[in-house]
C-alpha cells in the first residue's frame, strides 16, 4: 500500500496558543491580528504577512524582518524564529510508533507538506525522516486554500515510482482531502482511521 501523509497536523501537535502569544508579546495584540495575520486555527487572513510568506510570495527574511519592522519593541531575528517554531507542539511517540510499523509492514510511506524554510528547518531538527522514501514539500499546499496542481503532480510522480494505487493519503483538513479525493485517491482524517483500514 502507498500511503501519503499530511506532515502538519497530521503529525505533529500544534502549539497556536503559545505561538500567538509570542508574536502578540512582539507586535502587540492589534498589530498581531492585521499585520501577521496569525488566527487561532494557525492559518493567516487574506494578504496578511503570514499568508504571503506560506504561499511562498515573500522569502523568509522579508517575513522576518517585516515582523522586526513592525515590533512593538526591540526585536532580534531569533525571538522572531523562536515565536514561529512555537507552533510546533512535537510529534507524540504513539504516532511515530504506529507509522514505523506501517513500514515494518511494507507499505511505502511518503510525505506532503508546505516547504518554507521557518518550517522545514525546525521539522527537521525534531523529525527522523529515514522512514519516509520521499516528501514532496510545496508552496501550492497551503492550509486550508491548497492549489489542485500539487496533487496532480505528487500522484503523477507517485506511478513514476511505481508506486501501487489506489494512493492513501491522511490529512486533518477537509479541503486536501476533498481536493485529492477528485484525482482518485483514498483519504483519512487521522492515521488512526486509516490504521483501523489496514
Amino acid at each position: 500500500m502507498t500511503i501519503v501523509l499530511d506532515m502538519g497536523g497530521v503529525l505533529m501537535n500544534h502549539n497556536m496558543p503559545e505561538c500567538i502569544a509570542r508574536f502578540t508579546d512582539i507586535l502587540g495584540e492589534e498589530r498581531m491580528k492585521t499585520i501577521l495575520g496569525l488566527a487561532a486555527n494557525g492559518e493567516g487572513t487574506a494578504d496578511s504577512l503570514m499568508e504571503q510568506y506560506e504561499r511562498g510570495d515573500i522569502s523568509t527574511d522579508a517575513f522576518i524582518e517585516g515582523i522586526i519592522q513592525h515590533a512593538q519593541r526591540p526585536t532580534t531575528r531569533e525571538e522572531v524564529i523562536a515565536a514561529w517554531n512555537a507552533m510546533h507542539g512535537g510529534i507524540p511517540a504513539e504516532r511515530l510508533q504506529l507509522i514505523q510499523s506501517w513500514k515494518d509492514a511494507g507499505h511505502r510511506l511518503f510525505l506532503l507538506s508546505n516547504n518554507n524554510d521557518l518550517h522545514w528547518h525546525h521539522i527537521l531538527s525534531l523529525y527522523d525522516m529515514s522512514m519516509f522514501e520521499h516528501c514532496f514539500a510545496s508552496h501550492l499546499l497551503h492550509m486550508s486554500k491548497p492549489d489542485p496542481r500539487i496533487y496532480e503532480a505528487v500522484d503523477a510522480q507517485l506511478q513514476q515510482m511505481g508506486c501501487e494505487a489506489p494512493f492513501h493519503f491522511v490529512d486533518d483538513i477537509l479541503i486536501n482531502r476533498t481536493m485529492a479525493e477528485e484525482i482518485g485517491w483514498k483519504t483519512y482524517e487521522t492515521i488512526y482511521e486509516l490504521d483501523a483500514k489496514l
